[in-house]
């Protein structure tokens, strides 16, 4: 201190410890807080037009690295007051020079400080992004599948290069799985330098690690979107202009009230016991589990409605929601896996009845290797394989057949006795083919091929689904997503009702949710199914149209089998 003199409250509060116990502890923080202030003030003087606010950040920093490396009070004391003196001195002899940015020992401390400050606001991050970037790349890259996937997944590769690069010049050390490199240090690291790695790293590292923490955990970057989300409603601007909003809106007109907003808060944090063995505590158990998340939606609700001094109440709100939402549903999905095991019905034979939820609360998934993967199992860096030409990227998503099932064109030898084996209902037009899986009386799946096509429908009790009606062009008609849950009158005249996931209730009010849960399903297989095309030409290349088809067909088989597993309880193929 300029003074050299500690600050008043430390006395007994703390000792210099004869290293039997770790002299950290009997600090208090009412002593580092004045230490801190103490040292903003010295740092002002040496600056003109500085305010001891403006240095407060950089104090905090040199007193908590001065805190972790001393060994005891006193050294702790005697480097602070040793480290602002040398400031103070290389400071005055500047001015007595009437040059005191020339001064390199002075110069070099304020680069240390710099440096030392961009190490503790962005080293959390970009060591982030440098453990998830290539994860982040892959699964950016497999999500589309095409030229534009690609150079987006490219992008954000090279500016995870980048952000690597900005960590070892702040002297980090990189996960021991981080790729790329190799990643060197400047030897020459001068002001001018770190304002302008600064400039970088304010302007760009918050971007890549969104995008990174997007692709990795959804659920953590939505966490951190909410917090900056909160920072913002607290504004009495933005607060104003939501809660009009919100009250000339709603018509119910709930009460924005601090009351309703603890009573809610009250709700969503009640302890769920934790169940026993027997169905019906499974079944409490996960109803108070979905009260809690009404009650986090209703306080998320209530929380924009406050005024910006009610909401200062419940700051940090809505991060508490959205971890009792995501608390809520993981166990939900481990609870709701055992009761449906407990509810399913049975047929003659002891196996599970397909029910049309199954379409898509088990929708289908690909479990085999990625397309980024080396087919090959090359062991070649990246670098020497792009060099070589032995890898052009990702093989696009294939849209469409070339030859298999197309018109015109007749069917493949092998693929009919396999086709019975599946159970599969091949259907062919002058203008089109599809092959048709039925799910035991909840579901049919249609497969299209030029596109490549996926429909998931309800199957239709008036309805025959071991043959296909062509319309009036000699096609195949595209199937409603109303298709067997559409509004029909029961032969007594009443309306028909519609029972799915536990519920009963009228096709009107259910109908419109099952067909988009429908609509997911066929997605998800429509993605599936083209997967398994490109995998199988990801693996060879073929030059004959017979070669292609060959290839096709097998991706076709490969497709039905995973179908008929995914669905079917210990499927066995029919060769009878």
């Amino acid at each position: 201190m300029s003074s050299g003199q500690q600050p008043n409250n430390v006395g007994q509060h703390a000792s210099s410890g004869d290293g039997s116990t770790d002299w950290r502890e009997s600090v208090t923080q009412a002593f580092r807080s004045e230490m801190v202030r103490s040292v903003a003030r010295d740092l002002a003087k040496l600056e003109p037009g500085k305010t001891p606010a403006s240095k407060m950040a950089m104090a905090m920093r040199f007193e908590e690295h001065v805190f972790k490396a001393e060994s005891s009070l006193d050294g702790y004391n005697k480097t602070i007051q040793k480290r602002i003196k040398k400031l103070q001195k290389h400071y005055a002899k500047g001015q007595q020079n009437g040059s005191p940015e020339k001064n390199e020992d002075l110069q070099r401390e304020r680069e240390l400080l710099l440096e030392s400050e961009l190490r503790d606001e962005y080293g959390p991050r970009l060591l982030y992004i440098a453990e998830h970037a290539d994860d982040a790349v892959k699964i950016t890259r497999q999500k589309g599948g095409d030229q534009r996937a690609k150079e987006k997944a490219d992008l954000l590769q090279k500016h995870a290069q980048n952000s690597k690069q900005w960590a070892v010049q702040l002297g980090l050390e990189l996960p021991p799985n981080c790729s790329g490199g190799p990643f060197h240090r400047e030897r020459v690291r001068n002001m001018e330098y770190l304002n302008k790695l600064k400039g970088y790293l304010s302007s760009r590292v918050d971007n890549i690690h969104s995008h990174v923490v997007k692709a990795v955990e959804p659920d953590l970057f939505l966490a951190e979107t909410v917090s900056r989300i909160d920072d913002i409603l607290l504004k009495e601007k933005v607060s104003e202009v939501i809660r009009k909003a919100l009250i000339d809106a709603d018509k119910d007109k709930p009460d924005f009230s601090p009351a309703s907003m603890r009573q809610l808060v009250d709700n969503m944090n009640v302890t769920v016991p934790n169940p026993r063995r027997n169905r019906t505590d499974r079944v409490r158990s996960a109803t108070m589990r979905i009260e809690k998340i009404r009650a986090a939606t209703q306080a998320m609700y209530i929380y924009l409605g406050l005024s910006a001094s009610d909401k200062a109440q419940f700051k940090g709100l809505l991060g508490q929601c959205h971890g009792v939402v995501i608390a809520c549903l993981k166990d939900l999905d481990e609870e709701y896996k055992e009761l449906a095991i407990e509810l399913d019905e049975l047929d003659e034979n002891g196996k599970r009845l397909i029910k049309l939820e199954d379409a898509w609360n088990n929708p289908m998934q690909l479990e085999s290797e990625s397309l980024d993967d080396d087919p090959d199992g090359s062991s070649e860096p990246e670098s020497k394989r792009q060099r070589m030409g032995e890898d052009d990227g990702p093989v696009p998503i294939i849209m469409r057949t070339q030859y298999l099932l197309t018109p015109g064109r007749h069917i493949f030898s092998t693929l009919l006795p396999v086709l019975k084996q599946k159970r599969a209902i091949l259907t062919r037009m002058p203008t089109s083919s599809t092959v048709k899986l039925v799910f035991g009386k909840a579901f049919v799946m249609n497969i299209f091929f030029v596109p490549l096509l996926v429909t998931i429908r309800a199957i239709d009790e008036d309805k025959d689904e071991s043959a296909t009606v062509p319309n009036l062009t000699g096609g195949l008609r595209w199937p409603s997503l109303y298709q067997g849950i559409s509004s029909q009158n029961n032969v007594n005249g009443d309306e028909r009702r519609l029972s799915v996931l536990g519920v009963t209730g009228s096709v009107e009010t259910l109908g419109p949710i099952v067909a988009r849960r429908l609509e997911y399903a066929s997605a998800q297989a429509t993605f599936v199914l083209r997967r398994c095309f490109s995998e199988a030409f990801r693996k060879s290349k073929p030059k004959t149209e017979f070669e292609v088809e060959i290839l096709e067909a097998s991706a076709l088989i490969k497709f039905l089998q995973a179908a008929r597993a995914n669905y079917c309880q210990d499927w066995v193929d029919d060769d009878s």
